[in-house]
């Protein structure tokens, strides 16, 4: 079910192995605004139950179709690899929240015995959560152009995700 989504969507999922490249951005930027890329992803999730085992999965996929780049970013080599690795922390950020969500749902007591409707509030908190440290992430390194935010969100998100 969650692989009929992300083909649905286009969406492929985040990977140690795979790194973003601008080839990957599909979508047409805005005209205006501070931004000179945009990373669209998502969290696919889905839980089953049998008896009750309780099984939850969740993947951080890329949305090509609602990324965008200008060609301001590209003009500019360095700038060009400072603003790419801006745009892959979004998304390893996200497989952060994804690994975090999955630790939750691991050792959430009784899950089998919750509604799907207290179930979707919990996923939808640590969603919440999610979105809320991904602006922070933007609002201190100023879209990456604070460099040594940047540095420091990069080595943070990096030590948060291991290999």
């Amino acid at each position: 079910m969650l692989h009929q989504d992300m083909a649905a969507d286009s969406a492929f999922p985040w990977s140690a192995a795979r790194r973003l490249t601008w080839n990957d951005f599909h979508g047409r930027p805005p005209g205006s605004g501070p931004e000179v890329a945009k990373t669209a992803y998502a969290l696919f999730y889905a839980w089953k139950c049998r008896r009750e085992a309780f099984d939850f999965r969740v993947i951080a996929t890329f949305r090509p179709r609602q990324s965008w780049v200008k060609t301001v970013a590209l003009s500019d080599s360095v700038f060009s690899r400072s603003a790419l690795r801006h745009e892959q922390t979004h998304f390893d950020l996200a497989e952060v929240h994804a690994r975090r969500m999955r630790r939750y749902f691991a050792t959430l007591a009784g899950a089998c015995s919750k509604t799907d409707s207290e179930l979707t509030n919990l996923a939808g908190r640590l969603i919440q959560e999610e979105k809320a440290e991904q602006q922070r992430y933007d609002a201190e390194t100023n879209h990456g152009l604070r460099s040594a935010s940047q540095a420091a969100w990069n080595a943070e998100v990096a030590r948060r995700l291991p290999q």
